[in-house]
């Protein structure tokens, strides 16, 4: 029930006697707990153009233009409050007022009030004040305030502040909120209608602060630390111009930001910092012009940050260091951060979702998540222009950035999870990086796939995965680096596949796998790496390459292996050898040679370790050079002793075809014995042997000079084939 302007009979409620018409009408409805309304119309106004009475409807002079019949004493309502005004049996005493100007303070300081508030199309010329005051609900809607000061403020209900223009600052620092707290489109630190201040000539806030049309901005514009409310928070659709503080906050349930405004661009915008959240915060286009602080607080449910704009350029603009949330983030549906998102050591219980999210600050991190602990990242198409950093940072499920486009300025890596432990797998699939990707000691409890991947960052490291721990495969198929692939030290449970890859970095090193550990290495590439492929002292079960494919520099120096594929004949593997820019390295030799003979193929073999000493020969000194090529020419290293037998019949052959043209005389006529040149030929090319010729028979002349020749050459043969047959026996 209403009381209109028109109903001003005396309904036998006596009234205090210096009362206006408009507070002799709220005097006489109280006891009823009835509606006065003082619009033009009332109760029986148009109720469709009520939305319009209100402070975004009202015209530019505002309440200032408001005769006296809409004109309420602050002290009249505060009166009434306190139990001043007549009661009525079996009727529940209340404020309701509606459209009226309500002039000096509603000072409720320190007051215990029975009863409810309730103020809709209003205009207070003063800040009311609950400081300290114990009251019911107050339900204060679709007003203007210059401000309310609800420190300490004991509250059983609702606090209601939908749609109201407050110029001024909204405190409500430690209060007490057994309900819930309303401020659901309004709008906080804007004076109303552009003036300076309410009609009467007051600026802003009694007491002096002004708001921020009077040139001072208060330290936060809307002050709630340490509130405690035992219910939910409405602030959808809320704007807040200046800094927001709602720090120590303990909300049982959920805290509703979607569509709200905050903004303070430089400074911090909205702080939620050791605030406790009991369910969920619903942020669905919010939008910050400043800082969004959140360290170390706690929410019980999830946090939905869709379609968010996160404002800060060059600065922080989401910074929830110590961050604990039992469920997870959604930064996505086109969620817009301009400034760096920093979650350090915040605490995740389920996931982090990025898909589709874009972060920008240049030069700087766009993402810093260094040793956080969360369920799963889903950053499925993210892009950020500056770095992602997930150094030390445990994810129990996955870290997933498909198709994501990273960019990173500098030396700064465009990714770094450095040291970070992943439950899961990593996928960069379609990942468009320029800058490094920095995966340095990570540990990996499935996969990392980088199929399709870019990398482009020239004359640099493009991939790290040094040291890296991999519990199943690193699938690089498809990729394309513009920089080093740098996989030393990583060991890999399964396979490395890097079939139709492209690795380029000319002039440098297009593949580090030094000491690799991996059951499959496949370096089937769609074309030559431009730069060095280094598998030095790597350990791989099953290598596999393209003849077609192989690098102009190879480095394999220690490199061990079980199998070879595609299986090729020595010739052409030795020309694989035969790439390292070092030079000679005997080990791939002896490791070549040995998988020879591993498969069944021991011919082989001896031709790989026979070019093994033909390759030595050219770092040894000339005399050593010299021997080296003799035992090459006699024996092929004891490779080839059929040789020996060659060169041995050749020289028999001469000697004898000689000796016998022109026989050697005795020595001793008539005691030496029959001559027979094959054997005088036999008996000075065998050392040590005497088949009684040699020094029977004294040749002269140029016969003379060709038993000395005959006699070395036995004596050449026989250390050469010595040598090589020590050598052989010695690697057997």
């Amino acid at each position: 029930m209403a009381i209109g302007a028109r109903a001003a009979q005396d309904e036998g409620v006596a009234a205090r006697d210096d009362l206006e018409e408009p507070e002799r009408l709220l005097w006489l409805a109280y006891a009823r707990g009835a509606w006065v309304d003082l619009r033009p119309g009332g109760a029986a106004g148009d109720p469709a153009s009520w939305a319009a009475d209100g402070p975004a409807g009202w015209a530019a002079d505002g309440p200032a233009g408001w005769g006296p019949d809409r004109v309420i004493r602050a002290e009249v309502i505060r009166s009434l409050l306190l139990g001043a005004g007549p009661g009525e049996p079996g009727a529940a005493p209340a404020v309701r007022l509606r459209g009226a100007r309500i002039t000096g303070r509603l000072d409720l300081m320190g007051a215990t009030v029975g009863c409810p508030l309730v103020c809709e199309y209003c205009f207070f010329e003063e800040e009311p004040r609950f400081v300290e005051a114990s009251t019911r609900t107050v339900r204060i809607v679709r007003s203007a305030l210059p401000g309310l000061n609800g420190t300490r403020m004991r509250l059983d209900g609702i606090l209601n502040l939908w749609a109201c223009e407050i110029s001024g600052v909204l405190r409500l620092d430690q209060a007490r909120i057994a309900g819930e707290l309303c401020v659901r489109e309004a709008t906080i630190g804007r004076p109303w209608g552009g003036a300076s201040g309410a009609a009467g000539g007051a600026s802003g806030p009694a007491g002096g602060a002004s708001g921020p049309a009077g040139g001072t901005a208060e330290p936060a514009i809307l002050s709630a630390d340490g509130i405690a409310v035992e219910g939910g928070v409405d602030a959808a659709r809320l704007t807040v111009r200046g800094p927001a503080s709602a720090r120590v906050a303990s909300i049982t349930g959920s805290l509703d930001l979607s569509g709200a405004r905050f903004t303070c661009p430089g400074q911090r915008a909205l702080v939620l910092s050791n605030a406790v959240i009991g369910g969920k915060l619903d942020g669905r286009g919010l939008t910050v012009e400043g800082e969004l602080r959140m360290h170390n607080a706690r929410f019980g449910a999830t946090m939905i940050l869709a379609d968010v704009r996160l404002q800060n350029p060059g600065g922080v603009a989401l910074s929830a260091g110590g961050l604990s949330i039992d469920g997870g983030i959604f930064l996505t549906e086109h969620f817009v951060a301009a400034g760096e998102i920093r979650m350090i050591g915040s605490r995740l219980g389920a996931n982090l979702s990025l898909a589709g999210a874009s972060l920008s600050n240049p030069g700087g991190l766009a993402l810093d998540l260094n040793r956080a602990s969360i369920g799963s990242v889903d950053g499925a198409e993210l892009t950020a222009e500056g770095q992602l950093s997930f150094a030390g940072t445990r994810i129990a499920g996955n870290l997933d950035l498909d198709g994501a486009r990273l960019e990173a300025a500098g030396d700064r890596p465009a990714l770094a999870a450095d040291g970070a432990s992943i439950d899961g797998s990593v996928t960069l699939t379609r990942v468009r990086a320029r800058g490094e990707i920095s995966l340095r000691a990570v540990r990996v409890g499935q996969r990392v796939r980088l199929q399709g991947a870019r990398l482009d960052n020239p004359g640099a490291v493009a991939c790290r995965l040094s040291r890296a721990q991999v519990a199943a495969d690193v699938f690089a198929i498809g990729l394309t680096a513009a920089g080093e692939l740098r996989l030393a030290g990583a060991t890999v449970g399964g396979d490395v596949l890097l079939e139709r890859a492209r690795l380029r970095n000319p002039g440098g090193t297009a593949l580090n796998a030094i000491t690799l550990r991996a059951v499959v290495l496949s370096l089937e590439l769609a074309e030559p790496a431009q730069g060095l492929v280094d598998l030095r002292h790597a350990s791989i079960v099953i290598l596999r390459d393209d003849p077609a494919a192989w690098p102009e520099q190879l480095s394999l120096e220690g490199l061990t292996y079980q199998a070879l594929e595609p299986r090729q004949p020595a010739r052409q593997r030795l020309r694989w050898l035969a790439r390292d820019p070092r030079g000679h390295q005997p080990q791939p030799y002896e490791q070549l040679a040995a998988h020879y003979n591993a498969i069944g193929q021991p011919a082989q073999a001896v031709s790989v370790l026979y070019a093994r000493e033909r390759s030595q020969r050219r770092a040894l000194p000339p005399l050593a050079r010299a021997w080296s090529r003799l035992q090459d020419l006699a024996v092929g290293y004891g490779y080839q002793p059929w040789r020996a037998l060659v060169w041995l019949a050749v020289l028999l052959g001469a000697g004898s075809a000689v000796f016998a043209l022109a026989p050697p005389p005795p020595l001793q006529a008539g005691v030496a014995p029959h001559f027979s040149a094959f054997v005088y030929t036999l008996d000075l090319l065998l050392p040590v042997v005497d088949l009684g010729q040699k020094h029977a028979f004294n040749p002269a002349g140029p016969e003379q000079w060709l038993s000395y020749v005959l006699i070395a050459s036995g004596w050449i043969l026989v250390t050469t084939i010595a040598a090589g047959a020590a050598r052989v026996l010695s690697r057997r």
